[in-house]
């Protein structure tokens, strides 16, 4: 049997990953009724007459278990910023608004990039410190709230940070559009002046920042909106369902992408990963003083730098020939690429170049403006030619945001905090519109973990503490000399652990008979990776462009929610399921590829990941596809309906009848009823 939520008191034990379960079959939460349901929808319902004051019994620091939460959850927002910021500056701005074959001067595009830079640590990062404040406050709020309405102490503010799964889509599908189209619009004459050319490059480089922080915008008030939502799908679907996001993000994203990048530089980084895994799966403590132990992610991330700048990721320069018009490549060009400046290799790994280091220090550091990009971003509103095109695609971002805040809140459910779902979503929403009207292009969010910080014992410290300290650190300018003093995979290893467990939790709070379903709904997770298998590069199979839009959350939802019914024989649901399927599909929400690849850049089309309406007057198009297998798919289910036993109506009681049990199995004889033929 599985342990319950209630944790072990001793620290040993809340750190055994064996005591990181958070329900059992026998506990499996019952569901809520629809009446229970309809009334959690008010964002006060909760609150009830529970006072709003906060709580100051309840601690703030637990100890090294608090320590250890805070360390995971910091270096989770630090590889998460960490990352974006390799895509958005190295990727986007120098590799491809800066690439050789654009049409623009080649000195024009450099500028872009340059400004680009600027104003991403100088507007956008600062940003990013208010709304990681605001809401790492305001859940520490909250479950001092949660202590005072159950009166207890042991409570776990949820973790709070940078949304993941909807940066990494935006920054492709949204502001590198802005960023060409900025380039485009503001190009000037080949000949132009230096200064003509810098102040060109300023206001296109300003206009893609723009552009994405009015979207940011957007997506902060669908998640608003949708607030009622998050109860009603919960209620809906099945708990597979509603667990494939956490799944799905906790073991591609969290899990196997940075698995990957330890695997690219072994001597630097899969040490510290081995670190991770013993001190926190086989709980290997290091005291220092006392019961005082040295935190395992800070000495995992320390190790991991100090082999990098000891030249753990150096490679060699020196010139390899291919092809057969001369051109010539290296091993460090091929591991840590090049210079936009003069296409010369990099010796050493981001993280780990002195050079870089330094000019970052001198550019950037003790410079930041937390008010510098204030109110001005939103102006990207008026710029309807672009606006129009994308306030469909943030619906759909949106979408994805409050789905995942909806898997998190269930997550802390399970764990044994129970919050409220509106506010939380209400929350999220805010601090994204925050960080934009601060100049942020990035959402904030819940993050997936609560279970895995609750484990450790924390409290509210760990939140407060890092909110403050990201305050500190990206309103200062620190956060560029950061980037280039830590190597890549430093955080990788903290976030396979955390990434494992949750995916383990998704299999935990679901039905044995739903662990194919689960599994199934991680696939389009899995084709999104693919999909930006080279950071824009995109696969050009048409099945992995078919799962992956939307982060594969639409897609792996849905695909999980109704394998989870039709294994349940619930063939009501699946007709339900279909149809809302095959009208989504129509506008692009399931299923929405609707167009081809670029061969030659790997780049997509620009109806990509775009609502509208997908018919059959373009070939591309695969909406209406979709639609017509979805409808199929109904005809199907219906047509079970009238044979199943225990339908009152039913014409004939010839079919099995529906699994309501959590522990039933469709093989178990008593769910049968009928002579079923199981293959040997």
């Amino acid at each position: 049997q599985r342990p319950s939520c209630s944790f072990p008191q001793t620290h040993a034990h809340r750190l055994h990953p064996a005591t990181m379960g958070v329900s059992s079959k026998n506990e499996r939460r019952p569901k809520p009724t629809l009446q229970q349901v309809l009334l959690q929808l008010s964002p006060f319902y909760w609150q009830g007459d529970t006072s709003w004051k906060w709580n100051f019994k309840v601690p703030f620091w637990t100890g090294s278990g608090e320590m250890e939460a805070f360390c995971e959850l910091f270096f989770d927002n630090l590889a998460t910023l960490l990352g974006v910021t390799g895509s958005a500056i190295g990727h986007i701005g120098y590799g491809l608004i800066a690439a050789p074959w654009r049409s623009t001067p080649g000195a024009y595009n450099l500028m872009i990039a340059q400004e680009w830079e600027k104003m991403y640590f100088e507007w956008h990062i600062p940003a990013c410190g208010i709304g990681l404040v605001f809401g790492n406050i305001w859940f520490a709020w909250l479950a001092t709230r949660l202590a005072t309405k159950e009166d207890r102490l042991d409570v776990t503010a949820q973790p709070y940070g940078m949304n993941t799964t909807v940066i990494f889509i935006t920054l492709y599908a949204m502001s590198l559009p802005a960023l060409e189209a900025g380039q485009s619009k503001f190009a000037p004459a080949a000949d132009a002046t230096p200064e003509v050319m810098k102040a060109a490059a300023f206001k296109a480089a300003e206009y893609g920042w723009k552009v994405s922080v009015a979207v940011n915008f957007i997506i902060g008030m669908f998640e608003i909106c949708g607030f009622f939502l998050g109860d009603l799908l919960r209620y809906a679907l099945p708990s597979a369902a509603i667990y494939v996001p956490l799944a799905g993000v906790g073991f591609v994203w969290l899990a196997f992408s940075p698995m990957i990048t330890i695997a690219q530089e072994p001597i630097m980084c899969f040490l510290p990963f081995l670190i991770v895994v013993t001190g926190f799966f086989g709980n290997v403590r290091y005291p220092v003083m006392g019961k005082v132990t040295f935190p395992i992610a800070l000495l995992a991330i320390g190790c991991s730098t100090i082999f990098g700048w000891a030249g753990a990721c150096k490679h060699s320069t020196d010139p390899i020939p291919y092809g057969f018009d001369g051109k010539t490549t290296s091993v460090a060009a091929f591991y840590n690429g090049v210079s936009p400046a003069d296409g010369s290799a990099y010796e050493t790994c981001t993280g780990t170049d002195i050079n870089k280091a330094k000019a970052a220090w001198k550019q950037f550091a003790f410079k930041g403006d937390i008010f510098g990009g204030f109110g001005k971003g939103m102006t990207g509103l008026g710029e309807a030619d672009l606006m129009g095109d994308w306030v469909a695609p943030a619906l759909l971002f949106g979408m994805i945001g409050f789905l995942g805040t909806m898997t998190c809140v269930e997550s802390a459910e399970a764990a044994g905090d129970v919050y409220p779902m509106a506010e939380v979503m209400i929350v999220d929403g805010i601090g994204t519109c925050l960080v934009s009207l601060f100049g942020g292009m990035f959402g904030t969010t819940v993050y997936i973990g609560h279970p895995v910080h609750k484990a450790l014992g924390a409290k509210i410290g760990y939140s407060l503490l890092n909110g403050f300290l990201y305050l500190i650190l990206l309103s200062t300018g620190m956060f560029a000399a950061l980037y280039n003093v830590i190597p890549g995979c430093a955080n990788g290893a903290i976030l396979v652990f955390v990434g494992l467990l949750l995916s383990r939790q998704a299999f935990e709070e679901s039905p044995p008979r739903h662990y194919p379903c689960i599994f199934l709904g991680i696939m389009p997770f899995i084709c999104n990776m693919m999909a930006l298998e080279s950071r824009g590069s995109h696969s050009v199979n048409m099945g992995v462009q078919m799962m992956a839009p939307a982060g594969g959350v639409i897609f792996g939802i849905g695909l999980c929610a109704i394998a989870c019914f039709a294994l349940d024989r619930k063939f009501e649901e699946c007709f339900f399921i279909s149809v809302a399927a095959s009208i989504g599909s129509v506008f692009g929400i399931f299923g929405s590829h609707n167009d081809i690849i670029d061969p030659g850049s790997g780049v997509r089309g620009p109806e990509h990941q775009t609502l509208g309406i997908y018919d059959m007057s373009d070939d591309k198009n695969n909406g209406w596809r979709w639609s017509i297998a979805w409808i199929m798919c109904a005809f199907f289910f219906v047509m079970h309906i009238p044979f199943q036993k225990g339908n009152p109506r039913a014409i004939a009681q010839i079919l099995p009848p529906r699994i309501e049990s959590p522990d039933a199995d469709p093989y178990d004889e008593d769910q049968q009823d009928v002579p079923v033929s199981i293959p040997k």
